[in-house]
C-alpha cells in the first residue's frame, strides 16, 4: 500500500501557521508549527491528501519555505473529488461548500483526520464506478493538475476507444447525441467531466456549488449546451426531454397548445424559449400566456437544474399560478413577496439554493434585495420572465419605476456569475399599443 499523509495546517487571518497536522495514522503522525518539521514528514509520502491543499496549505507551507516543492503527481485534492463523485444533493456529509465541515474549534490534527475520512469515501464511491464512466474521467481529467495525483493512485490501464464515442455510448439517453462534444473535450474537458457528473446523478434537485461554478465558470453553459439546446436534425435525447409538446402533455396533460385566430401563439412563444431565444409576446387577458413559460421553465429545470425567474408586480397573481402548480403536484415553483411570514420567506429562499425550485415568482422591487441577489447568484438562473411588461412603458397607463432596474439587476448578475451569453428575457403583455412596444424592445437594446 502507497503511504499517504493527510495534511492540514489551520492559519489566522493574515496567513500566519497557528498549526500543522501531517496525518498517516495513530501511531505516525506530526502535529505542530514547525514547517521544516512538517516538510520532512510531506517528503515520506507516496500521496499527500487534504481538502483544498493545491490552494490553501501547500502554497502557504512555500510562502513560508520558498524551498519547498512537490510533484502534482504526489497531491490528491478531496476539494476537486466532492462535486465529482457525489453530484447529488445533498453533498458529502463532510462537505459544505467549499470547507471542510466543522462544529468544533479549529483543529487541524482533527481535520486531517476528517480529510482521511472524505478520501475514504471519495475513494470507495470512485471503485463503485461503472468501468466505463471512469474511463471517460480518466481521459478529460488526468492531465488536469488537480487530478494528476488521484489519477496515478487510481492508475486506470490505457483505453483506445474515442472518448467522444465513449461519451456519446455511456450518456446515450442523457445528452443530446449532435451536440459539439469535440470542442468541449478539447477547450473544456474539465467543466466537461464535472458536467456529466451532476447529469448522471439524474437528480433534478442537484445544483453545482458556487465554489465550483467561480472555479468552471462555464459548467452551467456546457449542461444547457448537452441537454437543453435542441439540435437540428434531431436525436432520441431532444425528440423526447426538448419537444415543447410533449412536455405540454407531461406536465399539464394537453395534448395541444392553443390558437388564436389560426395562430399557433402558444406554441411559437413555448418553442422560442426552449431554444433559448429572447422574445416579447402579446397576450390577451386569460388567454393563456403562463403556460408557454411554465413549460419550458420545468423542462429546463428536470434537463439542466435551471431556475427560471419571473417578475411580476402583481402578489395575488403570484399566489394564484404557485397554487395552481401545487394543485397540479408540480411543487418546484415557489413566490417571494410580502404576503409571506419571515419563516414562509427563509424556507422559500432555502428551496431556491438548495435546488428544489425551478419557477421563482418575484416581484421588481425584490431584485433591490442583496438576500435576493446572493440567492439567485447560487442558482442557474436560464431565463427571466416579465409579466405585465407594458410597466416599462411610460405610455403604458400602469408604469412603474421598479421595471427599470430589472435591466440593470440582470446585467449585474451576468457579470458576478461570469455568463458567457446574455440570459434569455421572455416579456409577456396584453397591451398591443405600438408605443408600448416600441419602448420595451427599446428598453432592452439600451441595457
Amino acid at each position: 500500500m502507497p503511504n499517504i499523509v493527510f495534511l492540514d495546517l489551520e492559519v489566522d487571518e493574515d496567513k500566519n501557521i497557528i498549526e500543522i497536522a501531517c496525518f498517516c495514522d495513530h501511531s505516525n503522525f506530526y502535529y505542530g508549527k514547525s514547517v521544516n518539521t512538517a516538510i520532512a514528514f510531506l517528503k515520506t509520502a507516496d500521496f499527500i491528501v487534504g481538502h483544498n491543499i493545491i490552494h490553501h496549505d501547500l502554497a502557504i507551507l512555500k510562502a513560508n519555505n520558498p524551498d519547498f516543492s512537490w510533484e502534482k503527481d504526489k497531491v490528491i485534492d478531496t476539494l476537486y473529488l466532492s462535486p465529482l463523485l457525489f453530484p447529488k444533493v445533498p453533498y458529502h456529509k463532510l462537505v459544505k461548500d467549499d470547507k471542510l465541515i466543522v462544529d468544533e474549534p479549529n483543529d487541524a490534527l482533527r481535520d486531517s483526520k476528517k480529510a482521511k475520512e472524505l478520501w475514504d469515501d471519495e475513494w470507495g464511491e470512485f471503485c463503485a464506478l461503472d468501468i466505463k464512466l471512469k474511463f471517460i474521467f480518466a481521459k478529460l481529467l488526468a492531465r488536469n493538475s488537480a487530478f494528476k495525483g488521484f489519477f496515478r493512485f487510481a492508475q486506470i490501464p490505457p483505453n483506445e476507444v474515442d472518448i467522444e464515442i465513449q461519451i456519446n455510448d455511456y450518456f446515450n439517453s442523457k445528452i443530446c447525441q449532435n451536440a459539439n462534444l469535440s470542442d468541449l473535450i478539447q477547450q473544456v474537458p474539465a467543466t466537461l467531466a464535472y458536467a456529466l457528473a451532476l447529469i448522471n446523478a439524474n437528480d433534478k434537485n442537484s445544483i453545482t456549488p458556487p465554489w465550483l461554478v467561480h472555479r468552471f465558470p462555464k459548467i452551467n453553459l456546457v449542461i444547457q449546451r448537452l441537454r437543453n439546446q435542441p439540435c437540428l436534425v434531431g436525436c432520441s435525447f431532444c425528440d423526447e426531454r426538448l419537444d415543447v409538446r410533449k412536455g405540454l402533455f407531461n406536465f399539464f396533460g394537453f395534448n395541444e397548445f392553443r390558437s388564436y385566430n389560426g395562430q399557433p401563439l402558444q406554441f411559437n412563444a413555448a418553442s422560442a424559449a426552449i431554444n433559448g431565444k429572447s422574445l416579447l409576446a402579446v397576450f390577451p387577458t386569460g388567454g393563456g400566456k403562463s403556460i408557454t413559460f411554465q413549460v419550458p421553465a420545468l423542462m429546463n429545470g428536470r434537463n439542466g437544474n435551471g431556475l427560471t425567474v419571473i417578475i411580476s408586480p402583481l402578489q395575488s397573481l403570484m399566489k394564484d399560478q404557485v397554487d395552481n402548480l401545487h394543485r397540479k403536484a408540480i411543487t418546484e415553483a415557489v413566490a417571494l413577496n410580502g404576503l409571506l411570514d419571515p419563516i414562509e420567506r427563509a424556507n422559500v429562499i432555502e428551496r431556491v439554493e438548495n435546488g428544489q425550485a425551478t419557477l421563482l415568482y418575484i416581484s421588481p422591487e425584490s431584485l433591490r434585495s442583496s438576500v435576493v441577489r446572493r440567492m439567485l447568484e447560487k442558482r442557474n438562473v436560464v431565463r427571466f420572465v416579465i409579466d405585465e411588461a407594458h410597466c416599462f412603458s411610460s405610455w403604458g397607463h400602469d408604469f412603474r419605476v421598479d421595471y427599470l432596474y430589472i435591466g440593470t439587476f440582470i446585467k449585474k448578475l451576468q457579470e458576478s456569475k461570469f455568463y458567457q451569453s446574455d440570459i434569455p428575457i421572455s416579456c409577456f403583455t396584453a397591451t398591443a399599443k405600438t408605443e408600448v412596444i416600441e419602448d420595451i424592445r427599446n428598453y432592452f437594446k439600451d441595457k
